[in-house]
């Protein structure tokens, strides 16, 4: 079984998984090019993440995590292979283009609480996303939406509490 820290990484790095490059730059030319365009851009206002998320499932590679518009609740839950874990807790949006997510992450095993949080600027209707900790700017939803934008993976609805609530019966 994989340490609930391992998972949640897992988890993390899923879920920014982006489209290959199609043109000739380098991935450094086009992460260079992509942080001076991020860095011009304002941050988001709360209200704007919040329009962005609420009511939304983000779904990963392997699984997805649900933005409450009530309370703003937030559940998740992960699988890969035989490992697998759920959170639950809330999201919030703050000022700095700052969303994140506060919760409690359980696999059958262990249990571990964990704050991610994202950055998100905004010009010209182009949304740039990066992890507060490390990592590097990149087009979240370009203007108009092009296919493989991560803002993509963002849909109506609850598509994670079924899938959690079976995870979190197994762990009892």
């Amino acid at each position: 079984m994989y340490p609930i820290r391992s998972i949640i990484v897992s988890t993390a790095l899923s879920a920014l998984l982006l489209a290959g490059n199609a043109s000739a730059a380098s991935r450094a030319q086009v992460d260079d090019a992509t942080a001076k365009l991020a860095a011009a851009a304002p941050p988001m206002k709360p209200v704007a993440l919040e329009k962005l998320y609420a009511g939304r499932t983000w779904k990963w590679k392997d699984g997805g995590g649900f933005f409450s518009a009530d309370r703003n609740q937030f559940s998740a839950w992960t699988r890969k292979g035989a490992a697998w874990s759920y959170a639950e807790g809330r999201w919030y949006a703050a000022k700095g283009g700052k969303l994140c997510l506060q919760a409690l992450w359980s696999s059958k095993m262990e249990r571990g609480g964990a704050v991610t949080c994202f950055l998100h600027r905004e010009k010209d209707g182009v949304i740039y996303q990066k992890p507060s900790l490390g990592g590097s700017w990149y087009v979240f939803r370009h203007n108009p939406v092009q296919e493989g934008d991560e803002a993509l993976k963002l849909v109506k609805g609850d598509r994670v509490s079924k899938e959690a609530a079976q995870l979190k019966a197994i762990r009892r």
